[in-house]
């Protein structure tokens, strides 16, 4: 699986090397802007098109201080960030409670819930960290932060979601 650590050596911008990279790649960026994005696939979609169309033009100038999985993510990021600018911001307010809590379904849908309810800035982090797997440097280099922001971000991520899906959940 594509991620961190990856390094693809970019010499130009050919058009075969863009299509050996949108296919290694394109999944996994997809992921990371679905997740941003929540449960909006027609959103996910067109911000897939417009970071790729956007990686595509800036190709020739990556210099591969990152890899560029990290790369294409941080611009992914960017798109969202321009997308919730122009369209919406994420709901605050999540779904009820399901009165069967180890349904598998419904705890998807709290966890959905939680996360469109933590902003963006932590959100992020959390979600390199719990669904990629990523360390605090890698995180750090995929969203052009210190380490010791990320951190900070995560410990405070991880603080929010307790805290809210108590809230949602019904449990203290």
């Amino acid at each position: 699986m594509p991620g961190p650590g990856n390094e693809d050596n970019l010499d130009a911008s050919t058009g075969d090397r863009f299509h050996d990279l949108f296919e290694r790649y394109y999944d996994a960026v997809f992921r990371q802007i679905a997740l941003m994005l929540g449960r909006d696939h027609a959103a996910a979609e067109d911000v897939a098109q417009e970071t790729w169309w956007r990686i595509a033009r800036s190709l020739k100038t990556f210099e591969g201080r990152s890899g560029f999985y990290a790369w294409a993510c941080r611009i992914a990021s960017n798109e969202v960030k321009r997308w919730w600018g122009k369209h919406k911001k994420p709901t605050t307010v999540g779904p009820e409670p399901s009165e069967d809590p180890t349904d598998a379904r419904d705890q998807a849908e709290l966890v959905q819930a939680v996360l469109r309810r933590i902003p963006e800035e932590f959100r992020q982090p959390l979600l390199l960290d719990l669904w990629e797997g990523y360390s605090v440097r890698e995180i750090g280099e995929a969203l052009d932060l210190p380490e010791g922001t990320v951190k900070s971000r995560l410990h405070r991520a991880r603080e929010r979601f307790r805290q809210i899906w108590e809230e949602l959940a019904g449990t203290q």
